[in-house]
């Protein structure tokens, strides 16, 4: 059996170093030529085949870089290099068959058959030994002369020197030549830990971490579109000099990515009179931000979002604590306040919301969590139900039911909102087609997006699903609401008229609420106007509500449209509407939205039976 090598100390601060050595960044990197070079001119200086920046990891040796030897690491327990971690000296082995430590060491007793060995340590600014830069033959040597190892150490220090070289590089933001997002994440951390042991007396202790965006990621995008990528980084230039001159004397600003800074304020631990200068820079910071820019004589506008969070008195991440800071920034700039702190409950709200989102798309092919309910139409003159909303539900497998005011909004954000859209109809179509094969006749509408109305092959899309399931036009019809008319007026208005053309029925959902004037009314080719139920609730005893709704009823029957109700909660609100000629109602006077065959059931049972109507 082959006698195991002799082990190698383990340094006092090997977690230090090794955690050092991960911050560097060069393990499983690939060959880079500076430090081939340097290789190569090791083992032309010292006269041996092999040359090798060797860097001790926590089980192993990985080469960075080497000359004369093909593998590209070793088990520690082999490793020379891990013998010259403690010392500044050179390591020097001259005949490593004659040295204890050595003799039975596989890399001596085999392949590469080292007799030889020198190895300079590569030592960090904080005395932290990453490896070492080595020279190795396979015949003994006698001492290095004086001159070699001077040679071995200014190698040794031209190695470090890049490394430090290359780990700044890796840190400055091309642009603006500020620390990027990595030194940020670091500092970080090194302030994070530094407080596990208490913060620091004085003023010097770093307590609030800022992000500051100098334009949302649309108005950059723009930018950069219209002007060019020169103007894009003239701005950021301009703001990183804007930024600085409104922080204190010893604050780093960093460049995070485009259009995002953020800096780390000390000093602030939460005094009265603290945040009273905390609030003060960062008003000068928003101040200075939304001055415009001027390229080429051209002011350009831009905004400013920015948010911060105080460093915990408990270590907390760097990579959460500048996520609580970007999103403090965002609300910033959706309420366009000049800043804002780390709202921990706003931001449960937005990790739901993002929760929900990534849900929605698993939700989509599941059999059980996606389903639709439908709510009768009555004929307010007749009683009868002549028709039926069509609305969606969501029960999460871990969160249970989820209001579509709260799903379908984050949805019209985002991709999802096509695909959703596209489910809803789906399950539609497949519903009234079964409901016309069991004779139920009945219309249903359902609610689309104004990004549906927005894309261009909405309607080709829609006639071919109907083609598929074999509906025809007229069984279904679509409520969409009023804002989402005056979105992009040519592209709906011809997905409008496209429709229309088809034989689908369109209603306004939700008038009265929205921001468009009422002459618009004669430009949409709808069918009806939906008024909103908070209009209806208290129609009865409401004065003002009964002036506007009697109003719209008279100004919509005038230009040819149907008039429906939604909210119609008492038989005091049915009468009202049905004695002013409101044409169709709905609400929970006459049922609450019902699964399919609940609907079935209440149309077998005689519909809605309404009580006298009120003399």
């Amino acid at each position: 059996m082959t006698p195991a090598p002799a082990l190698s100390p383990i340094p006092d601060r090997e977690e230090d170093r090794l955690a050092a050595l991960q911050r560097y960044e060069l393990l499983d990197s690939p060959a880079e030529p500076a430090f081939d070079q340097i290789t190569r001119l090791a083992a032309k200086l010292l006269k041996v085949p092999i040359a090798l920046i060797s860097l001790v990891d926590r089980d192993r040796q990985w080469f960075k870089s080497r000359v004369g030897l093909p593998v590209q690491e070793t088990p520690r327990a082999h490793a020379f290099c891990a013998h010259a971690l403690e010392s500044d000296a050179i390591l020097v082995v001259g005949d490593a068959r004659q040295d204890r430590r050595f003799a039975d060491n596989p890399l001596v007793t085999g392949d590469p058959n080292i007799r030889f060995y020198a190895g300079a340590p590569l030592r960090t600014a904080d005395g932290l030994t990453l490896g070492t830069i080595c020279v190795i033959d396979d015949q003994p040597h006698a001492a290095l002369t004086p001159e070699e190892e001077e040679a071995l150490r200014d190698l040794s220090a031209m190695t470090m020197a890049h490394i430090e070289a290359r780990r700044a590089v890796g840190y400055l933001h091309p642009v603006t030549s500020l620390s990027n997002r990595f030194r940020f994440l670091a500092d970080l951390d090194a302030m994070t830990v530094n407080r596990e042991g208490g913060p620091a007396a004085g003023d010097d202790t770093p307590t609030v971490a800022v992000v500051i965006d100098t334009a949302a990621s649309q108005q950059y995008a723009e930018l950069t579109r219209v002007l060019g990528q020169v103007c894009a980084d003239a701005f950021e230039v301009d703001c990183a000099r804007r930024i600085a001159d409104c922080l204190p004397e010893r604050a780093r600003l960093y460049h995070l990515s485009p259009a995002r800074f953020a800096c780390i304020l000390t000093g602030w631990s939460g005094g009265e009179g603290a945040d009273d200068g905390l609030a003060s820079t960062l008003d000068r910071i928003s101040a200075a931000i939304r001055s415009p820019f001027h390229y080429q004589g051209v002011p350009i506008a831009s905004s400013s979002g920015i948010g911060f969070v105080r460093l915990p008195d408990s270590a907390a991440g760097s990579v959460e604590l500048l996520r609580a800071a970007s999103s403090a920034a965002h609300q910033s700039l959706e309420e366009q306040k000049p800043w804002c702190a780390y709202d921990e409950e706003q931001d449960r709200a937005a990790h739901r919301a993002f929760l929900l989102l990534r849900s929605l798309t698993e939700a989509m092919g599941a059999q059980d969590q996606l389903h639709m309910v439908y709510q009768p139409k009555v004929d307010l003159r007749t009683d009868r139900c002549i028709g039926a909303e069509a609305l969606l539900r969501w029960t999460h497998p871990e969160l249970g039911p989820i209001s579509p005011a709260e799903f379908v909004p984050l949805a019209e954000r985002t991709a999802l909102v096509r695909p959703l859209t596209e489910w809803v109809i789906g399950a539609v179509l497949r519903q009234v087609a079964q409901w016309h094969r069991l004779g139920i006749a009945l219309p249903v509408s359902i609610n689309i997006s104004m990004l549906d109305l927005g894309t261009g092959d909405f309607a080709d899309r829609v006639e071919a699903m109907l083609d598929r399931h074999g509906v025809r036009a007229d069984w279904i019809d679509f409520e969409v609401t009023e804002s989402a008319l005056m979105i992009d007026r040519a592209e709906v208005d011809r997905q409008l008229h496209r429709l229309r053309r088809l034989g689908i029925a369109v209603e306004i959902d939700d008038f009265g609420t929205g921001q468009s004037a009422l002459s618009y009314l004669k430009d949409i080719p709808a069918t009806a106007v939906k008024i909103d139920q908070r209009f209806i609730r208290s129609i009865a005893v409401e004065r003002s509500d009964q002036i506007m709704v009697r109003s719209t009823i008279d100004l919509a029957h005038e230009l040819g449209y149907l008039v429906i109700a939604e909210g119609v909660e008492t038989q005091e609100a049915y009468d009202w509407l049905r004695r002013h000629g409101c044409d169709i109602g709905q609400g929970y006077l006459m049922s609450r939205p019902l699964a399919p065959a609940a609907f079935e059931a209440w149309l077998a049972a005689g519909a809605f039976r309404p009580a006298t109507l009120s003399a």
